[in-house]
């Protein structure tokens, strides 16, 4: 199929307007940049860089009025508890600049975010639109959700926002998921919906787990957008294909592990007063996931 520069298709089946090429252009701008070998992307697997991750969330999160600056440093939900929930980590090595072999520098942080499947504690997403969610299980749809998004505003030239995209939708791909949803504001949904596709799902309303925003929900179907991505991304202005940066090779990293004991008790216990907050049928759930899995939940 032949693809015109001003009738390149959106989402929607409509054409691609100039504010959506604008946004593409921008991001595709970004790809293959010599500096991106500075960056590793990966599944967290220690304590240290989940709590670099859960602190970047909180930072962002109070920095935009998503969370009160309670002092805890640290962004914890229930979900993030479940053995199964997988967080994914940008890292920033300067030295790799220089010496693509040297990976034993710690790196910081600068970027993260969370995918979290659907089970028996249900989703995040649930809160803003969860009739639209309960339909979609009917379908038969295997859903997970996008949560904890948060970027270290000193290291955005190096658009790690794109590259931690590229391995959610690959991780997503590999594990099963049919559907990824999230939960954004409206001046958040721009790079949702014009650059990865995402398509509205409920009514904008007032989120309450993230500061009484007004939020909606959002979804993308993974075969959809490959599909559509394929036709937008393939004009010719773009400085980079990105449907195949998004959708092209397969996740080839750990596939991670759940928390273990250690880790739970210092998070939940040690380092916040989390285990408070968890209500006893949440505490039920959590015992019987890390059960299944011959795990022991410490609580």
């Amino acid at each position: 199929m032949v693809i015109e520069h001003a009738k390149a298709p959106g989402i929607d089946g409509m054409t691609c307007p100039n504010e959506r090429r604008k946004e593409i252009r921008k991001a595709s701008s970004a790809v293959d940049d010599p500096r991106d070998l500075a960056v590793t992307y990966k599944i967290a697997t220690t304590r240290e860089e989940l709590e670099n991750a859960y602190s970047l969330v909180w930072d962002n999160y109070v920095e935009t009025g998503f969370e009160a600056d309670d002092h805890s440093k640290l962004r914890l939900t229930k979900y993030n508890l479940l053995p199964d929930t997988r967080v994914f980590v940008a890292k920033y090595k300067k030295g790799l600049i220089n010496e693509p072999k040297i990976y034993d520098e710690e790196g910081i942080c600068i970027g993260t975010v969370t995918i979290v499947f659907d089970g028996p504690m249900g989703l995040p997403i649930e809160e803003v639109c969860p009739d639209d969610i309960s339909r979609l299980r009917s379908e038969g749809k295997k859903l997970a959700e996008v949560v904890g998004f948060a970027v270290n505003r000193e290291y955005t030239n190096y658009k790690e926002f794109l590259y931690i995209f590229k391995v959610l939708f690959q991780y997503a791909s590999l594990v099963g998921v049919t559907d990824l949803c999230c939960t954004v504001t409206k001046r958040h949904s721009r790079f949702y919906r014009k650059v990865c596709f995402f398509e509205p799902l409920g009514e904008l309303v007032e989120y309450k787990s993230a500061g009484s925003v007004q939020a909606q929900g959002h979804l993308l179907n993974l075969e959809r957008a490959k599909l559509v991505s394929k036709e937008v991304y393939s004009g010719r202005e773009f400085d980079a294909d990105l449907h195949r940066f998004f959708f092209g090779g397969t996740y080839n990293d750990s596939l991670g592990n759940p928390l273990s004991g250690q880790d739970l008790d210092y998070f939940i216990s040690k380092k916040s007063n989390f285990k408070d907050n968890l209500e006893e049928k949440d505490l039920q759930i959590l015992r019987s996931a890390y059960q299944e899995i011959g795990h022991d939940f410490p609580y």
